[in-house]
């Protein structure tokens, strides 16, 4: 497939990208990890070895880690999102994510959301940031797993051809999630999840770091 070359945001066919919001554009770890530690009660003093293994871990697994227990979690997730509304000018985008969207706006992807975290939170980041306009659309989940259902949604909505899309995720359960889809699944590698465990599942493409976003999108288009 030849792309053809667009401009200023406006796009001649139907090429979108949809990110992941924590872990993938936004660096919310260091909210994530405190919150989780309060809610499981963990008053232990992590080392900073430790800390790097936790960055490696699900949400999930990591409230498991700390103690929270699995009854639990429903509560705490919902908790969670109402609670990071308080927190969100002290979470920041990762180095370089904020270059990657708006080059690919500008080069005229179609760019979206697809999130567990809530859209208030999602969009506040973004107009904070300037890049709210990016995107054609935000769609958050209310529950744990749905990510599946909330791209099927995009796709519906904004009729886009499922080979001409990416799901871009920093999860073992993004890659799962675009691939129930049906669409290109993008890992990157500075979330909450171990690098080699996202390679494993065999992604479309793997990101070392965000720059390699757009090469990989790009190239896509080449072949």
């Amino acid at each position: 497939m030849v792309r053809q070359r667009r401009t200023g945001g406006q796009s001649s066919r139907r090429q979108a990208v949809i990110f992941d919001f924590d872990g993938t554009i936004a660096d919310s770890f260091e909210y994530v990890f405190d919150f989780l530690k309060r809610e499981a009660g963990d008053t232990a003093n992590h080392s900073a070895e430790q800390l790097e293994e936790f960055r490696k871990m699900s949400m999930k697994r990591l409230a498991l880690h700390l103690g929270v227990p699995v009854w639990r979690l429903p509560v705490v997730y919902f908790r969670g999102r109402r609670v990071m509304r308080a927190h969100m000018e002290d979470v920041e985008p990762f180095s370089g994510m904020i270059d990657v969207i708006r080059t690919l706006y500008q080069d005229g992807y179609l760019l979206f959301i697809a999130s567990s975290n809530s859209g208030h939170n999602i969009r506040h980041l973004l107009r904070r940031q300037g890049i709210l306009s990016c995107f054609r659309a935000v769609r958050s989940s209310a529950g744990l797993t749905g990510k599946p259902g909330l791209i099927r949604q995009l796709l519906v909505r904004y009729r886009l051809p499922r080979q001409w899309v990416w799901y871009v995720g920093d999860e073992l359960g993004d890659v799962t999630a675009a691939t129930r889809a049906g669409v290109h699944s993008l890992a990157v590698g500075w979330g909450f999840a171990d690098p080699e465990q996202l390679k494993g599942l065999e992604p479309g493409a793997f990101a070392e770091k965000p720059a390699d976003i757009v090469r990989i999108i790009e190239d896509s288009w080449k072949k």
